[in-house]
């Protein structure tokens, strides 16, 4: 079976009153998602610190295979409310990337991009059930006017990462997740056996014709 090695990064004790807490979540997510994906050892790296999503208390990131890192504001009220195991949704999300970085990888181009955080939110749903994230729920008339250009930037390696996914002038803010939910899904609506787990390592060139439909 698949490990788990939690690091807790604590020298200034920021998280002692709820180490413990937050290492039952973790712990109980990587065991979830364990009885899914090909999970390999992996070590998670936590520490407390105010870059996080706000309305989660919370932040996850996966940058290569086997290592997490999960940053914790302890003073963020809804940190510790958790709702809808926001904290363990999280870390799912993130133990997909990093089984995908055991095969093909996140992706350096545009399209890779959209596949694998598409899949990814696809696979905390999988896991706990819910409503979708908030930057998966953009409505279909505010992705339209982009199908057209991702599917032009699709192979692009030098697309700009920020804009796509947390917006600018040019995009709206979480475009770039919205926009991989929706294509994920219509692969899914069209493959009834398919699972988000199941596609874990699958190519990203196997969901592009979806944007054709708009």
């Amino acid at each position: 079976m698949p490990q788990m090695t939690l690091h807790i990064i604590n020298a200034r004790h920021q998280l002692t009153s709820i180490a413990e807490w937050i290492s039952e979540r973790l712990e109980d997510a990587f065991s979830v998602s364990a009885r899914h994906l090909p999970l390999r050892d992996t070590d998670v790296i936590l520490r407390a610190g105010k870059a996080v999503i706000q309305e989660k208390g919370h932040l996850g990131y996966a940058p290569e295979r086997g290592l997490i890192y999960v940053t914790a504001d302890p003073e963020n009220p809804a940190l510790r409310a958790n709702p809808s195991q926001s904290l363990e949704r999280m870390l799912a999300h993130e133990l997909h990337h990093s089984s995908r970085w055991d095969g093909p990888g996140y992706g350096k181009t545009l399209g890779e991009a959209l596949v694998s955080e598409g899949l990814a939110g696809h696979f905390a749903q999988e896991a706990y059930g819910g409503e979708r994230e908030p930057w998966e729920q953009l409505p279909a008339s505010t992705l339209r006017p982009y199908f057209l250009k991702a599917q032009a930037d699709w192979q692009s390696a030098d697309y700009n990462h920020a804009e796509w996914f947390f917006g600018s002038q040019e995009f709206p803010a979480w475009l770039g997740y919205s926009l991989g939910y929706e294509l994920v899904g219509r692969y899914l609506a069209t493959h009834s056996d398919a699972r988000a787990s199941s596609l874990v390592h699958a190519d990203a060139a196997c969901f592009r014709a979806l944007l054709n439909t708009v």
